[in-house]
């Protein structure tokens, strides 16, 4: 398989798992559970990381 293909499905993978991050980051928040804010912190880092692969899928 060519690289812009695995690219893409590593973006996509990284996509549904932001998605699941944030479903546990609302239910943590729910209960004001402490480590909310540290997985903010990591959804954040993802969100930043599939913006920089996207950028660099575009060149």
């Amino acid at each position: 398989m060519d690289k812009h293909y695995q690219l893409e499905l590593a973006i996509q993978d990284l996509k549904r798992a932001e998605h699941i991050l944030h479903q546990v980051a609302g239910r943590l928040e729910l209960i004001q559970h402490e480590k909310s804010y540290t997985l903010n912190n990591l959804i954040a880092d993802f969100e930043d990381l599939i913006e920089e692969l996207e950028a660099k899928d575009e060149v």
